[in-house]
């Protein structure tokens, strides 16, 4: 997904301001000091990339005012701290309850999590598609009878960093259990600090790797 930032100011401090709840034309011209020519052209830009909608609402005498607003699209542009707050939610699991107990409670909520979202369907494609999904810009081929997955965006970097064995090794690990539960899992190469890709090898049970 393209960044807040490649958008251009302009184009952030309009869905900025809309972030506030819909406006006119008139209304972002004057909140931003920008003519009325160019803000229709970033609206237009906007709503063209899913970022914007627009409806007409009445109010008062004279025709209907056309209205734009933030789209969920557009609000999924801005970051949000979700590791901080995991972090913070795993800590305190962790503090209360152990670190088995986690380790179970992650696990239960990786099958879940793929039960949820990939329906039926239990293959390579749904497991691909399942984690593109979630934003990890996945692929993966067969060879030699394994299967390797390359990813190249973690989604839970920080956490994973500080934490690898909680997540990836149980989080991460019942979700691919869940599709292909007589693979074994070989991961080859992690997520370690400046480096956000990582590679794994399912292999059947009874090959040799």
């Amino acid at each position: 997904m393209e960044e807040i930032l490649n958008l251009g100011n302009s184009k952030k401090r309009i869905l900025e301001e809309l972030m506030d709840g819909s406006l006119t034309i008139n209304d972002l011209s004057g909140r931003l000091n920008i003519q009325n020519n160019a803000i229709r052209e970033h609206l237009d830009n906007l709503e063209n990339m899913g970022y914007i909608s627009y409806k007409f609402t009445k109010s008062g005498v004279g025709r209907p005012k056309k209205y734009y607003f933030i789209t969920r699209k557009g609000m999924e542009l801005f970051p949000k701290k979700y590791d901080l707050l995991l972090r913070i939610l795993l800590d305190e699991l962790t503090y209360e309850q152990g670190k088995e107990w986690v380790r179970d409670f992650l696990k239960r909520a990786g099958e879940r999590i793929v039960k949820n979202s990939t329906g039926q369907e239990r293959n390579l494609e749904s497991l691909v598609n399942f984690y593109n999904g979630l934003g990890c810009m996945a692929s993966a081929v067969e060879k030699d009878g394994n299967i390797v997955i390359k990813r190249k965006n973690c989604i839970y970097y920080n956490l994973a960093l500080e934490n690898e064995n909680l997540l990836c090794s149980s989080f991460e690990d019942s979700i691919i259990h869940s599709i292909f539960p007589s693979y074994k899992i070989t991961k080859k190469d992690t997520v370690s600090k400046e480096k956000f890709d990582c590679e794994i090898t399912l292999s059947k049970a009874d090959n040799k790797t």
